[in-house]
């Protein structure tokens, strides 16, 4: 469920006082990005290597768009680990995934065209991802062992109808696992049995599946609006709320206050 930014920010204060609290954001970025640049440009807290990545796109709309995201995303750290954090650069290579190091909070960061989809808490596993709908170009006979596999991973909830509805919360349910598992997603794909060249049964399959879900939680996220989202989380962690990021000067520098 989609909660306002100033219900959330009550709820995101209880939920720090929790250790095992995950919190989910949505931003969107149309609406937050002048507040959100302006902020930034009065009180800095991206990374050099941040603002270099963002100068080197050909695209200056997507540059903005990725800026805003990870403006918002220093700002949710600041709130959980506090203003000491403001322009450290995040730990990056090919086998770890993007990480503040010894902060005591943790992050999964997806964004599309306009919006970002931001999850933080205390501890892994933690992965979100999120998409918008579209249509998708698959043959039936590749799409059906990603589908049975992400059904495995949330045996709670089953895949929507239509086509490219039930591929697309497929992906996003297995790309939230891979970030969780800081494996990223060809490495669990082939760890699940999912590669084209795979020889493994449906029977193994299945076993490699549930082993993934003994370590972490994979939940579907309702967002509406043709968007398609789902978060990992330790097991026994409630489910997240999405709070709705505030997008006006005042309900940003209330959110870091």
């Amino acid at each position: 469920a989609l909660i306002g930014s100033a219900q959330a920010s009550a709820a995101g204060s209880a939920g720090r006082a929790s250790q095992h609290a995950v919190e989910c954001w949505l931003v969107d970025l149309h609406a937050a990005a002048p507040a959100l640049h302006a902020l930034e440009r009065d009180t800095p807290r991206l990374s050099d290597w941040d603002r270099e990545t963002a100068a080197a796109f050909s695209d200056k709309q997507a540059a903005a768009q990725w800026l805003a995201a990870h403006i918002a995303l220093r700002m949710l750290l600041e709130r959980a680990a506090g203003p000491g954090w403001r322009g450290v650069p995040l730990e990056r290579g090919t086998r770890i995934k993007p990480h503040l190091k010894d902060a005591p909070v943790i992050f999964s960061l997806s964004h599309v065209a306009g919006l970002a989809l931001i999850a933080l808490g205390p501890a892994e596993p933690l992965g979100v991802d999120l998409e918008r709908a579209r249509v998708v170009h698959m043959s039936p006979h590749r799409r059906a062992p990603l589908e049975d596999a992400a059904q495995l991973l949330n045996p709670d909830a089953a895949l929507p109808g239509g086509d490219d509805a039930r591929f697309l919360q497929t992906w996003v349910r297995l790309e939230a696992a891979a970030k969780a598992d800081g494996c990223g997603i060809g490495r669990l794909l082939t760890r699940l049995g999912l590669t084209r060249d795979s020889t493994l049964s449906e029977a193994e399959r299945e076993t490699r599946a549930r082993s993934v879900t003994q370590a972490m939680r994979l939940r579907d996220m309702d967002l509406g609006g043709g968007l398609f989202a789902a978060v990992a989380t330790p097991p026994g962690v409630a489910r997240p709320d999405v709070a709705a990021f505030p997008a006006s000067p005042e309900g940003l520098r209330d959110l870091v206050r």
